[in-house]
């Protein structure tokens, strides 16, 4: 059976949009890694179901210098793309067996101190209607540790306002409630009132809108995160706000399945990287705390 490799991409991507509920920002890198290898089979005129084919591609790409984060991804969406094949029996033999499956490095998130995030709280002037937007969504994703893909799916209907509790659709659609406390409802209830009204152009279900009135993109939400932190010595995105709502919660005490609900973890093991963020606290509740540490110290 002949197979038409850019055909049973498209077929594939469909099928993760369609049936898996995909993120787009999942299915662009899939569709990219994936063309990828099409390119490489077309150019070079190979049969891109024969194994040393594949082993060559992996190899070809294995010698580009990618960051190792980029590789993985790579070799990961060609194993999930031959999975599906062998899955709807569009191909007799597991191929994923000639693909191995690389090492993922291990890097512990970044996230800020109590002190950097209120610093970046209070960037946003509350004295005009971006300044106030602004200040709203930093607030609401360091609040509630949603996904930035999250936030700006946020519709107006989606948020309890007596309860304090927003509704969020998160990766492949899976629905959840995060909790909002008083401070932010507050600065939400303010841009609610007073800001969004103002840059409404037209019937609009989104919560948080751009400036054209419509609904604010990642990437709008990603500019608003730069702008703000031009002057920290760090990067930082709004995934880094995602770590440190984690981080803060399980140094303030908090369970570890506790912080797995609310950030929308399948796997627990997702959630056990930020335990070793908390080390620092860790010692020094030690040493605080422990007769042998204390009385070393006095000792010192």
């Amino acid at each position: 059976m002949n197979l038409d490799l850019k055909r049973e991409i498209e077929n594939y991507i469909n099928y993760l949009r369609f049936e898996r509920n995909y993120s787009p920002n999942t299915l662009r890198s899939y569709l990219r890694d994936l063309l990828d290898f099409y390119k490489y089979c077309k150019e070079k005129d190979l049969d891109f179901t024969n194994k040393r084919n594949i082993r060559s591609y992996i190899q070809f790409i294995a010698q580009k210098g990618y960051k190792n984060s980029t590789f993985v991804r790579k070799v990961i969406s060609l194993r999930s793309f031959f999975e599906y094949l062998l899955t709807f029996e569009k191909i007799k033999e597991d191929l994923t067996v000639f693909i191995p499956t690389p090492k993922i490095e291990k890097k512990l998130p970044q996230f800020l101190s109590i002190d950097e995030v209120r610093k970046l709280l209070n960037s946003p002037s509350l004295d005009n209607l971006i300044g106030i937007r602004d200040r709203a969504i930093i607030e609401t994703l360091y609040a509630t540790g949603i996904r930035v893909s999250e936030l700006v799916g946020i519709n107006e209907e989606d948020i309890n306002w007596n309860y304090g509790e927003i509704r969020v659709f998160g990766k492949r659609a899976k629905e959840r409630v995060v909790i909002v406390g008083e401070e932010t409802l507050k600065i939400l209830q303010l841009y609610k009132d007073y800001v969004r009204p103002k840059l409404l152009k037209k019937p609009e279900k989104a919560f948080f809108l751009n400036a054209k009135g419509g609904r604010i993109s990642d990437r709008g939400v990603r500019m608003i995160i730069k702008k703000y932190t031009k002057e920290f010595n760090k990067k930082i995105s709004p995934h880094t706000l995602r770590h440190t709502f984690a981080t803060h919660l399980l140094e303030g005490g908090a369970d570890l399945r506790y912080v797995q609900e609310l950030l929308g973890h399948v796997r627990i093991s997702t959630t056990q990287i930020y335990t070793h963020l908390t080390t620092d606290q860790i010692r020094r509740t030690y040493t605080v705390s422990h007769p042998r540490a204390i009385k070393k110290e006095r000792e010192e």
